[in-house]
């Protein structure tokens, strides 16, 4: 099974289709595609890949410190978040990582490829939901561990309340570690929880957001971590001299000043989700949990697995996330992205036509 979801190149050789006919469902990416900005941009500055990228990227931070309400200097951009997550983990070295999961899978890959023992902590006992309580079952905290949450969660697109966050934080202070909260998909969250204007005030806490998923922008690779000085120094110290290409830099300025985009893609997620969630709620056999985020995590109630379910549309041209490689998830769950309605209605109409 692949790790990640959104193959569509390797789909499009085995389907023997364009990729561009394929109905990607696996990438929890913005439908409504990159903001109209970004191909005139890349058009305009196509002769400046004849010199190496700015290695400081001041425009990129000035930018995305306007967008976040944060001082440029708490910032780090990143070559997407895999490379961040691999900068901080060899940056802070913790003594032990806790991840909640079922997560995304690279928190773990990170820490073990550095033999850095991590500890699981199983949300499935509490439907997925996070508690205090399940931070208790933790064997023990040692001094300079790190907690790893993603907020909103992948695959499950539950969210956790701030005024939540802040509690643990206050906890992992106390006992000299660290929390890393990955905030990948916050943009997409009307009632946003982030914790990323607190970096200042807590040493402990290191915050990932990604230009990604909602931006619309994967092949450009663009992230950053927030942090206070000390820790945004010690994970600098890290960094390739150009990790952000030219373009990407350039793009990543101009696109978080978009506000007309931004708004356009809250609000449609927001009905669209709630729409495709229903549509899925409707369809028998198939339990999906209500989203915060621009996917929905379903379970499938008897008859076919995850792994039976993608095969067979895969023959529609339309490609979901088995979670199966998920920690403490079986081959009963999947998840898919909020798509446009035209598709998100092929989708639907597949799912009935083989669920029936």
């Amino acid at each position: 099974m692949e790790l990640h979801g959104g193959n569509v190149y390797k789909a499009a050789r085995e389907l023997d289709l364009p990729y561009e006919k394929i109905l990607d469902f696996s990438a929890n990416i913005n439908p409504l595609g990159f903001p109209d900005a970004v191909r005139q941009i890349i058009i305009d500055h196509i002769k400046d890949i004849v010199h190496y990228p700015d290695p400081e990227q001041l425009e990129l931070k000035k930018a995305a410190a306007e967008y976040y309400g944060i001082n440029p200097e708490n910032l780090v951009p990143g070559n997407g978040s895999v490379e961040l997550i691999n900068m901080i983990i060899e940056a802070m070295k913790p003594s032990k990582v806790i991840i909640a999961a079922p997560t995304f899978s690279e928190y773990a890959h990170s820490c073990r490829t550095r033999g850095i023992k991590v500890e699981l902590v199983d949300m499935t006992k509490n439907n997925f939901e996070w508690s205090m309580d399940l931070l208790e079952k933790v064997e023990h905290i040692d001094k300079n561990s790190m907690l790893i949450i993603c907020n909103p969660n992948n695959p499950t697109g539950k969210i956790i309340l701030k005024s939540d966050i802040l509690n643990v934080l206050e906890l992992l202070k106390d006992k000299s570690s660290f929390l890393l909260m990955d905030e990948a998909f916050m943009d997409f969250v009307i009632n946003s929880q982030s914790l990323i204007k607190e970096v200042e005030k807590y040493k402990n806490l290191i915050i990932l957001r990604s230009l990604t998923k909602f931006f619309a922008l994967p092949g450009l690779r663009i992230g950053f971590a927030a942090g206070n000085s000390e820790l945004v120094k010690r994970i600098n110290d890290l960094k390739d001299p150009w990790n952000i290409n030219t373009f990407a830099g350039l793009v990543g300025s101009e696109v978080l000043k978009d506000k007309n985009y931004i708004e356009l893609t809250k609000e449609f997620i927001s009905q669209e989700k709630e729409y495709l969630w229903d549509a899925l709620n409707d369809i028998k056999g198939l339990s999906p949990y209500h989203p915060e985020a621009n996917f929905v995590f379903v379970q499938i109630k008897g008859g076919i697995n995850s792994d039976m379910l993608a095969q067979k549309l895969r023959n529609y041209g339309i490609l979901i996330r088995r979670c199966s490689n998920f920690d403490f998830l079986d081959d009963s769950f999947f998840r898919v992205a909020v798509r446009k309605r035209t598709e998100n209605d092929t989708l639907i109409k597949a799912l009935i036509s083989i669920l029936s």
